[in-house]
């Protein structure tokens, strides 16, 4: 069944105007109509709707399309138009004068009525733009109608008065432009995908996830359908992830077609943000052969950049286009531009003004103070000051309004700012950088050096701290040093709240969880004590996932339910959403409670959190969930985009995300073993590198699952000398965990730890059937659809008695044969495992 919805959804106007102009067409009439609108309104579709009626109606029809790799090729349209199957041969374009070249086509409409078609025309050559000015012109002396696509101002005016016809009056030029679809339009394109009416939940989210644009609504429906879901509230929720994946592939597919100056154009834009004008970016992006201007005009015409006096990167590009680039190459692009900003005097950026109030009414009052202060126009307000506000914002999610922040370059290059101040501020700046890197730069993005190394003082050393350990660049003792230099009192330093989580985050990342829960404990206190409840609802997202990792699950609810609930007060940030979300699926399947970890997943995460450092763990977390539940096929796509991003940013250390070895697992459930296994010996390739016992025997447990023989074994052996040692810490100690630990790595019985390990022993692990251990314990919905398989009902007959969908019921029991080894449905005439 074709579930592509319509394309021509509200565009009732647009085709009577097509279909007029096929009409005056076989009157005799010419008609020239320029199709204007962004990519994926449905220009194209515009056009072929037209040929196709004109080609029915007896009317030669030919039709070419400008792409960005063909854009300098003289005559390039004008070659795809001859080599049509309706217009005569003739001599290379270039070797005719413009008035002859458009004598093959009228002569062609004379004798048969000409519909003459094209598509994408922004991304036309010089020559042929000159000659459809020039057909345009003629276009009276035929029937010939004259259709063309693109983005606003693509389709070129006729002037009279020039090559020899001032006698001439140029043909009308009837412009269509093609505006977003209205919520109903979408409802009625949704309706045409699943033939019928769509849960109005359902179609409300996706006018707003796909902003009324048809070809992303397609992709989107696409998705779906092929996923076999329904379109329902509750899958209402993968819609704002479907649509930027949708958005993010047509940019990489547009970047891909660039050529390598364009794409060195794109970058230094993305990295400069709007603060460098068109000759500083030529000089950045080391232009040679291309001008600068074109170069401009053509990223302008691909919908990549927007503006030319100040270009820019709309909202998902910069991420795309600075994804080739190592961390050091990004920092050197960073770099270079903060060299050419002084000199490239652009336009002042005022941003949000000192009386704007972004927190509206809300209760952190200490945030709406701090903002005020920041932008103060007073250069007498201490820096002590400024750099508080900066931090509160930060750790707010607002690192957005801190770049705005005017004050800031001021501060850091005033000569009265103490040293101690400037040298947390640098350290503010750039975990800021790191952690969002795609938020769009204020002028203090393109106007501060790098981190020194060694880092000067604490909120320095704390960033180091977290930039060693998400790259593994350093040592876990090297972090381990520095993070604790960063927590220390250090008389004549401002500590501030976000480096001060950076080094606590850093020190989980290097195993030494002790001393992250004690350096998270007086952060809350004090953010408390200041009642900046968005501020202690960042370090408790933050305390909570330290929690988590160690196996303190209750203290992990404890602090999750606080962050929740500080959240439903309007006071969390935007940008913890995907950590706390990531935290409640992870806590859910610690619990083995698959269901409401998959109730967990459909909670929205703002599109615009996507910019922070903890996408990529919300991500991994469901793609974690896809696993559990069986559906390798969505936890895949979830894990691969999780590590795109990640080693986009440069951030390879395991210990944060070890999303090679889930996508290990993924793949093997897909049957490719050989994927799998590559996947596996790469993540334990960096956990050694980086040289952390959690690290190292995770990656060692998933090269014991994905391969065979002795090298499983033998995998499978290290990890539990290296998880059970007593200086590991006690990540595998909760009861749970040493469970799932003895199932996968094949022990029986109880294992025991070294003496003084500190290691709790579990009970029994549950035996299946012939003696051999279950690998994962069945939950309660599982069972229950398992017993029914026995009592001999059907699967839709289960359904009805469970009251899911019958897919649900059909994943419960592949999970069922999956954890248990089974083959399939005969063999749950066996007895099922008892559970502890």
């Amino acid at each position: 069944m074709d579930r592509t919805p319509a394309a021509l959804v509200e565009r009732d106007g647009e085709l009577a105007l097509l279909r007029a102009a096929v009409a005056d067409l076989l009157a005799g009439r010419s008609r020239v109509v320029a199709v204007e609108g962004a990519p994926g309104t449905g220009r194209s579709a515009l056009l072929r709707y037209a040929a196709a009626r004109a080609r029915v109606a007896g009317c030669a029809v030919v039709h070419a399309a400008g792409s960005p790799t063909e854009s300098a090729l003289p005559f390039g349209i004008v070659t795809q138009l001859l080599a049509g199957p309706d217009t005569p041969g003739a001599p290379a374009p270039a070797a005719l004068p413009l008035p002859a070249l458009c004598e093959l086509f009228l002569a062609a409409a004379r004798e048969r009525p000409l519909l003459l078609s094209v598509d994408d025309a922004q991304w036309a050559d010089a020559d042929s733009r000159r000659w459809l000015e020039a057909l345009v012109r003629r276009a009276r002396g035929a029937p010939l109608a004259i259709l063309v696509a693109g983005t606003r101002g693509a389709v070129p005016a006729g002037r009279p008065g020039q090559d020899g016809r001032s006698d001439e009056a140029p043909a009308a030029v009837a412009r269509l432009a093609l505006r977003p679809l209205t919520p109903l339009g979408v409802a009625a394109m949704l309706a045409a995908a699943f033939e019928g009416p769509v849960d109005p939940a359902f179609a409300a989210a996706a006018a707003e996830a796909c902003a009324g644009n048809p070809a992303v609504l397609r992709a989107v429906v696409d998705g779906i359908d092929a996923d076999g879901l329904e379109p329902s509230a509750h899958t209402a929720a993968e819609l704002p992830r479907r649509a930027a994946e949708s958005v993010g592939d047509r940019t990489a597919r547009l970047i891909d077609g660039l050529s390598e100056e364009h794409v060195r154009l794109l970058r230094a834009i993305a990295a400069a943000g709007p603060h460098l004008g068109p000759t500083a970016l030529g000089e950045l992006a080391a232009l040679r052969t291309v001008p600068v201007s074109r170069a401009l005009c053509l990223l302008t015409d691909t919908g990549l950049v927007e503006g030319t006096d100040a270009p820019r990167t709309p909202p998902g590009v910069a991420e795309r286009a600075l994804a080739g680039l190592t961390g050091a190459d990004r920092a050197a692009l960073h770099a270079r531009a903060a060299v050419l900003a002084p000199r490239s005097a652009p336009p002042a950026d005022p941003g949000p003004s000192a009386d704007a109030d972004p927190f509206g009414e809300g209760p952190d009052c200490d945030e709406r103070a701090g903002w005020r202060l920041l932008n103060s126009p007073d250069d007498q307000v201490p820096a002590a000051d400024r750099l508080r506000a900066a931090d509160l914002l930060a750790t707010c999610g607002h690192e957005t309004t801190v770049r705005r922040a005017a004050a800031l370059p001021r501060t850091l290059a005033h000569p009265d700012t103490p040293e101690p101040e400037r040298n947390a501020l640098l350290a503010l700046h750039w975990l800021i950088e790191d952690t969002a890197p795609t938020e769009e730069s204020a002028d203090v993005a393109a106007r501060v050096p790098p981190l020194p190394v060694p880092p000067r003082g604490p909120a320095q050393e704390g960033v180091a701290a977290l930039r060693g350990a998400l790259s593994g660049a350093l040592p876990p003792a090297r972090v381990r040093a520095l993070a604790g230099a960063a927590l220390r009192p250090a008389p004549g330093h401002p500590p501030l709240f976000t480096t001060r989580l950076a080094a606590c985050y850093a020190l989980a990342l290097a195993d030494s969880y002790e001393d992250a829960t004690a350096g998270l404990d007086p952060i809350v206190a004090q953010a408390r004590a200041l009642g900046a409840r968005t501020a202690v609802a960042a370090a408790l997202a933050v305390r909570a996932s330290v929690a988590l990792r160690r196996g303190w699950l209750q203290e992990a609810e404890q602090d999750l339910a606080e962050v929740e609930w500080a959240a439903s007060q309007g006071s969390g940030s935007v940008k913890s959403v995907p950590l706390t979300t990531a935290l409640r699926i992870l806590l859910h399947l610690e619990r083995d409670e698959v269901d409401d970890a998959g109730r967990a997943a459909t909670a929205e995460v703002p599109l615009r959190a996507a910019s922070g450092m903890w996408w990529p763990t919300f991500l991994y977390a469901r793609g974690r969930l896809g696993l559990r539940a069986g559906d390798h096929g969505a936890a895949l796509p979830d894990l691969l985009e999780c590590g795109r991003g990640l080693l986009a940013r440069g951030w390879t250390n395991p210990s944060f995300v070890p999303w090679r070895s889930a996508a290990a697992l993924a793949r093997l459930g897909g049957g490719d073993r050989t994927g799998a296994t590559c996947l596996a010996a790469a993540e334990l390739a960096e956990a050694r590198a980086w040289g952390s016992a959690s690290a190292i025997g995770t990656a060692l447990l998933a090269v014991g699952r994905v391969t065979e023989g002795e090298r499983a074994r033998a995998a499978r052996d290290e990890a539990a000398r290296l998880l059970l040692r007593g200086d590991t810490p006690a990540e595998w100690a909760a009861p749970r965990r040493a469970r799932r630990f003895r199932a996968l790595t094949g022990a029986h019985g109880t294992p025991t730890p070294p003496p003084g390990a500190g290691v709790r022993t579990p009970g029994p692990f549950p035996a299946a059937h012939a003696g051999e251990p279950v690998r994962e314990e069945l939950t309660a919905a599982e069972t229950r659809a398992a017993e029914l398989v026995r009592e001999g009902l059907t699967n839709g007959a289960i359904a009805l008695r469970l009251g899911v969908s019958r897919r649900m019921v059909e994943m419960h029991l592949s999970r069922v044969y999956r954890k248990l080894g089974l083959s399939g449905r005969a063999d749950l005439s066996r007895p099922l495992p008892d559970k502890d």
